[in-house]
């Protein structure tokens, strides 16, 4: 309701009658809520932060050697853009480069990768692209709604369902069917929908892990991911399972290079 009462009220006031100036975008535990319902400005102040905070980083310390330029990454700047992303996590493609741009331009800085392109920095430093990040936290975020360690943001809609084949998956709240093009949009991106869209698509070994701390469970899906090409797909390529860099997709394509046997079209970059 807050965000059509925004647009659609001029004068708004407190119980008490106090006068409310209307505001676009609202600051709450560290995220910013914008009244059309996206984190598109959330995420330019993200950026524009995390851009910040590499630039000093870059100042202050001369050595670009690997170690010290990782450990700066992750203790200053990374956890900028990890602050609460799997409430954020952008379906836009240009949201998604924004926020990639900011670990490539970093990266690139470091001695010994300046010549390799962003994808083969990430491999030789370890480390996930940030839209791989963002994933798996949503994937851990729907681990712990399941093991009941955090509440169902979702009114109880997050449930798990068991099958002796399949194994353990995240049920998903259908989409309205009478829903403006928009609303369903912002749906569709949302945790409540794509979290356990990514959480169902994992290997079943790792769906079924329970019981234990979420250490234990990181690890085993830390160890399937590793497995999982965290790079896009051939630029150009219009077949429908090729066409991002998620990990649905990504492990849609691995499956089904596994039936035909073969990549089914052209090598990856």
């Amino acid at each position: 309701m807050w965000p059509s009462l925004i647009k659609t009220t001029t004068t708004l006031h407190t119980e008490g009658g106090s006068h409310i100036t209307p505001t676009p975008h609202a600051k709450c535990l560290g995220v910013y809520l914008s009244a059309d319902g996206s984190f598109s400005h959330h995420i330019t102040e993200t950026v524009r932060k995390a851009r910040g905070m590499a630039g000093w980083v870059m100042r202050t310390f001369a050595s670009r050697e690997p170690e010290v330029m990782l450990t700066l990454w992750k203790a200053l700047v990374q956890p900028l853009l990890d602050y609460c992303s799997q409430l954020w996590s952008p379906h836009k493609k240009a949201d998604i480069q924004r926020l990639e741009a900011v670990q490539r331009s970093f990266t690139k800085h470091i001695r010994g990768l300046h010549d390799l392109n962003y994808w083969d920095r990430l491999k030789t430093l370890g480390i996930y692209s940030q839209q791989r990040r963002r994933e798996r936290y949503r994937a851990i975020y729907i681990w712990k709604v399941l093991e009941k360690q955090v509440p169902d943001p979702t009114s109880s809609a997050l449930q798990a369902h068991l099958n002796e084949r399949t194994g353990r998956k995240c049920s998903r709240r259908t989409l309205p069917s009478k829903a403006l093009g928009r609303c369903k949009t912002l749906l569709a991106a949302s945790l409540a929908h794509e979290g356990p869209k990514i959480f169902n698509s994992l290997h079943k070994n790792v769906r079924n892990i329970t019981g234990c701390s979420v250490n234990t469970f990181k690890y085993g899906l830390d160890k399937i991911l590793r497995t999982v090409p965290d790079e896009p797909p051939v630029p150009g390529y219009t077949a429908k399972c090729r066409t991002s860099n998620t990990i649905p997709d990504q492990v849609a394509l691995l499956d089904r290079d596994a039936r035909t046997g073969s990549s089914g079209g052209p090598p990856r970059l």
